[in-house]
Order: C-alpha cells, then structure tokens, then sequence
C-alpha cells in the first residue's frame, strides 16, 4: 500500500514506474529476435555506441535523447556497412567498434564539469532523470516498434529462420537487418534513463532466452518474452523502491534469478 501511496503522490516515481512497464513491453519485442537471430552482441554494443552520443551532447548543451540517437544510427549503419562491404563477421565489427565509441565518450564526458555524476547516471540509470518528456517519446518509440514488428513478423520469421532462402524467395533481408538494427538502437536509446549503458544489454538478452524455451512461433516468443519482462520489471521495481537501490541493476538481477529458477524448474519437470 505504501509502494502505491508513494507513485500517487511523487510525480518522478509514477513516471519512473510508467517508464519501466514500457521499457518492459519495448525491450520485450526485440529481445526474441536478437536471440533467435544470435544478435546479443550487437544489442550490447548499440548500449555501450550510445555512450558517446551523451557524452557529445552533454558537453555541447543539447538534447541527450538527440546525442544518443545519432551515435547509435552511425553505429548501426556501421555495422551494416562494413559487413556488407568488407565481408567482416558483425561480431568482429562490433568488436571493432565498441572499443571506440566508448573511448570518444569517456574523453568528452573529461571534458565536462559533472563528470562523475553524469557518468555513473547514465552508465547505470538515474530515476531521477526522468521527465515527461521522455515518457512521451518512449510511448512514441513503443507503438511505432511494436507497429513495425508486427506488421513485418512474416518477413522477419522467414529472415531468422532461413536468411538465404528468405532471400531467393524476394525477401528484402537486406532491409529487413537493418530496420532490426534501427529499431534496436532507437530501443536502446528510448531506454537509456532507465537501464542504463552497462546493463542494457541483459534487458535485451533474457527475455528472449527465456522465450526461446518451447515457443512456437516468433509472435508466441514475443508473448512469452513480454508476459516475462513485465513480471520481473515490476517485481524488480518493487525491489529498487524498498532496498533503495537503482532500479536498472535491481530488475536484471531480478530478471535473471527467475530465469535461472525457470531452468531448475523446467529440469526438474
């Protein structure tokens, strides 16, 4: 009763908890494909790209949400470009890239007069960073993913399950990779306040590992991983409000242990 006396009453908190079931839901579309498609990797380097487009932004005075959105579309068309050109594997890109996105953000973040404070927000998540605004457009950025996705489910399906015969068939895989790739990374940035850079990458993980395990279809994964990401986000966020810990860290932790008790469970039965 406390918990929801408290988000009635405290304007950051109902907007923090809002945030959360959205990121919940948000996070919950894409993770299935990013497992499926064994895109893990790339999930956790559009996190860490974002680094540097906050740090840019920080220190030139303007929107955040703008820095980290033009980091992660150049990362992402990166990835996709050196890929199709130089024939590199997307993990050995990545691995290429992440080193110096991150760099380009720790030399800018020096350069400004709140580095630790800002550094460590957006590194891990900061409640308190939370506005209206944000609320907005992370709602603008769930409806047009979700809308995406499952308007384009059937391609998307045949592109994970076979990407050389989805091809052959007239599939445009090449364009479906990278609206993933975009969608991933305006995902990521919708949930920069919230997670943060350095745990982003197990809200994108879990909830499709856990789905993965006797699903039937990509749609009856993206069902399993939302109904899974919403239960742990809320259990977790109650955790971050009664121990008083960051809510990001809080709801992977969270998250994890109950999939870990899902595999103990699934053996045993």
């Amino acid at each position: 009763m406390e918990f929801i006396k408290d988000i009635l009453n405290y304007e950051f908190l109902m907007l923090s908890f809002i945030s959360t079931l959205l990121i919940s839901v948000l996070t919950a579309f894409v993770s299935p494909i990013i497992v499926y498609k064994k895109m893990e990797f790339v999930g956790d380097g559009l996190a860490h790209a974002i680094f540097a487009g906050v740090a840019f932004a920080v220190l030139l005075k303007f929107n955040v949400f703008i820095g980290a959105i033009i980091a992660t579309v150049i990362f992402a068309f990166s990835i996709y470009q050196l890929n199709q050109t130089s024939k590199l594997a997307e993990s050995t890109v990545i691995g290429m890239l992440l080193p110096v996105f991150m760099s380009i953000g720790i030399i800018l973040f020096s350069k400004t007069d709140r580095y630790t404070s800002d550094v460590m927000s957006y590194l891990f998540g900061n409640l308190l960073l939370i506005s209206t605004q944000d609320v907005y457009f992370l709602s603008i950025v769930t409806f047009i993913t979700l809308g995406l996705i499952i308007a384009k489910s059937y391609e998307i399906s045949y592109w994970i399950s076979d990407e050389a015969m989805a091809q052959f068939y007239g599939i445009k895989t090449k364009v479906i990779k990278l609206l993933i790739l975009l969608s991933i990374s305006f995902v990521v940035v919708a949930s920069l306040k919230i997670a943060g850079v350095v745990v982003m990458g197990a809200f994108l993980v879990l909830p499709g590992v856990f789905a993965k395990r006797n699903a039937k279809s990509l749609r009856n994964a993206i069902t399993k991983s939302v109904v899974f990401n919403l239960f742990t986000s809320f259990l977790g966020f109650l955790i971050a409000y009664y121990f008083d810990v960051p809510p990001g860290p809080a709801i992977v932790l969270t998250s994890f242990m109950v999939l870990l008790s899902f595999f103990a469970f699934s053996k045993q039965s």
